[in-house]
């Protein structure tokens, strides 16, 4: 069931009406029933791998906060009698058993999403290494393995959980179906956003009244969503598949072109597709975290990463980035950096370092392919690299006396960040490392302007109409992205109008993306970040 079909839309009026109809101590336990009615229209033979996951996670913080509420008792009826000494050994044991159970529920979890998205991967460079040693022939032992809606979603949603536990950040929900309700609370099962615990749980728990005002915020964040996936994504991806699937038969200029279409595309699909879900959340009262700050604006890689899907970066620097940068290992390098480079490469090494390796994670988690794995370092480093040379940058600024606070070299830096956005999307979209390296190639080697003159770009699987659709859908997205750039909040100007011209806003909209999709060609629907 995606949120692109009839029966997710009736399926969501009804658990609506049920939502405010029923007692409001009953609320939860709907969303819980409606999530795993998602959920099981989505694939009932992968609905195990949720339970899984919710079940063991739950048991085993629920374990770790009763150690840590046992130790505390002993501490605070024994302090009297128990030496320094004794007290330090308690604690030692307590932690001792919370790890063993925390790298279990840890391992289990993350093994089974290693294994589902990377057991084929890893078969087939195995077989690979082997037979280009032996000289043989033999072929790859492959499984047929689907992958279940959102599993690395909930999966990071649930060990973000786990970890904070485990450090002490809050006690775990002793309630399992309230826990479960958190793990599959299906907005945001499609793609995220990966919610905390702490600033989500209590919106699930807690009672809602019916706020018209909320209901609407909600619609108009699911009919923005909506016109950006399925008036823009979805005719602009006819053109992407053209170009990176065909990618032999065109010069740089297309390559190019669809480079850039792909960057529209993949913006309006992932962050539409957000804005569905945050909009659904709202409709029940309930807030989501932010995932999408207009990243194109970005004066910066490393910024531009702090907008774009930003509960992820939050997940990565919170459970990965520090906990490595943090480490006795990267204090040593430090120290030793400092002693032999200079005190800045003691600060700076170490942030690189763990910086290349988020981004290599990130890239890994993208998906089981080599160009992945480039696309995550090509970020990482020049993330690890713009931190070393910032001396060089003030030295070189400095020197040439550029004025660093005008509007045109701000806009400098927001070109230079999309080229090198965008540049990276080659590793991305392409559909293996040699066809990365080869559009690349193409693109300076043979650019031939040629082809974006002659009607190339017509036969490209867009008509006309479709082209002028998207140019004037894509015109809009930019002009309502720099009226929220400049601190402008379309949902609240809205909210200060008639409820008449409120509803002309909400009417056109549904009217606009239903006859917009209706005439186009060639469209092809589901998120793409569904199966992550």
């Amino acid at each position: 069931m995606s949120f692109l079909q009839f029966n997710f839309w009736l399926f969501l009026f009804i658990l609506i009406s049920a939502y405010y109809f029923l007692p409001k101590k009953l609320q939860w336990v709907c969303l819980l029933s409606g999530s795993y009615v998602f959920y099981i229209f989505a694939g009932i033979k992968l609905t195990g791998y949720i339970i899984c996951t919710t079940l063991s996670v739950w048991i085993g913080t629920v374990l770790i906060s009763k150690l840590n509420d046992k130790k505390e008792k002993e501490l605070i009826e024994k302090r009297e009698a128990l030496t320094p000494q004794d007290k330090k050994n308690i604690k030692i044991i307590a932690k001792k058993k919370q790890r063993i159970i925390f790298w279990c529920v840890l391992l289990i979890n993350f093994g089974i999403l290693g294994f589902l998205k990377y057991f084929n991967f890893l078969s087939e460079n195995i077989t690979g290494l082997f037979n280009f040693a032996t000289k043989n022939g033999i072929e790859p032992f492959k499984l047929g393995l689907l992958l279940p809606l959102g599993i690395s979603f909930y999966t990071f949603q649930s060990m973000g959980y786990l970890i904070d536990v485990y450090n002490g950040k809050y006690k775990a929900e002793k309630n399992l179906f309230k826990f479960a309700l958190f793990v599959s609370f299906f907005p945001q099962i499609v793609q995220g956003p990966i919610n905390r615990f702490d600033k989500l749980a209590n919106q699930l728990y807690e009672p809602h009244k019916f706020d018209l005002k909320k209901f609407e915020y909600g619609l108009q964040l699911i009919l923005w969503g909506l016109f950006k996936k399925m008036i823009i994504a979805d005719r602009a991806i006819a053109v992407v598949n053209e170009v990176f699937n065909h990618y032999d038969k065109y010069g740089g200029g297309i390559t190019i072109f669809g480079v850039l279409f792909y960057s529209l595309q993949q913006y309006a699909d992932f962050s539409g597709g957000i804005d569905v879900a945050m909009g659904i959340a709202e409709l029940f009262g309930i807030n989501m975290s932010i995932n999408f700050k207009r990243p194109y604006f970005s004066t910066s890689l490393s910024e531009f990463w702090r907008r774009w899907h930003i509960t992820l970066g939050s997940w990565m620097r919170d459970y990965i980035f520090y906990p490595l940068a943090l480490t006795k290992r990267m204090s040593k390098i430090a120290k030793a950096a400092n002693k032999h480079i200079g005190r800045r490469a003691g600060k700076i090494i170490p942030v690189a370092i763990s910086n290349m390796v988020v981004f290599l994670v990130v890239g890994i988690w993208h998906g089981p392919y080599w160009h992945y794995v480039a696309w995550g370092l090509y970020n990482g480093i020049i993330i690890a690299f713009s931190a070393i040379l910032e001396p060089f940058y003030l030295w070189l600024r400095g020197i040439t006396k550029v004025n660093t606070e005008c509007f045109s070299y701000h806009l400098f830096r927001i070109l230079r960040t999309f080229f090198i956005v965008n540049l990276g999307w080659y590793f991305d979209r392409a559909s293996s490392l040699k066809a990365s390296l080869y559009m690349l190639n193409n693109t300076i080697m043979n650019f031939n302007i040629n082809q974006l003159m002659d009607g190339t770009i017509l036969k490209l699987g867009l008509k006309e109409f479709d082209f002028n659709v998207l140019f004037v859908a894509t015109v809009v997205l930019i002009v309502v992205s720099v009226m929220q750039e400049m601190g402008i909040k379309i949902r609240t100007f809205l909210s200060e109008q008639n409820l008449i011209f409120r509803w002309i806003v909400l009417y056109v909209l549904i009217f606009a993306i239903i006859y917009f999709d209706a005439t186009a060609t060639n469209l092809q629907g589901g998120f793409m970040y569904a199966q992550f």
